[in-house]
């Protein structure tokens, strides 16, 4: 896949509507679409005892360059995260960990 294989626009429409990405970076819709195609990273969490499900994902070079939007210091690690309630979010790892004490 090159980058302009990655249509990020359908991505921002998702983060634009009420719902399970609403108000998040275009990147969660695509990592959890990714995530959702067995394509995932190392499971955090399995949701069962923790009250979310979480999975760090190693950005490959061309979905970084997709996502960065100009921004050189965008992380090429992420922690996807869905909630109780179903919502999904993106956080870089200190982030994560402000998250979840």
């Amino acid at each position: 896949m090159t980058t302009t294989e990655i249509n990020i626009s359908k991505y921002v429409e998702q983060t634009q509507a009420n719902g399970k990405f609403e108000n998040e970076k275009p990147l969660t819709p695509y990592l959890w679409e990714r995530s959702l195609d067995g394509d995932h990273g190392e499971i955090l969490t399995d949701g069962e005892h923790d009250h979310h499900y979480a999975e760090r994902i190693e950005l490959y070079c061309h979905e970084w360059e997709a996502f960065n939007q100009g921004n050189q210091d965008f992380s090429m690690t992420w922690i996807l995260v869905e909630n109780d309630q179903g919502f999904v979010m993106t956080m870089e790892e200190d982030q994560y960990q402000s998250y979840i004490s």
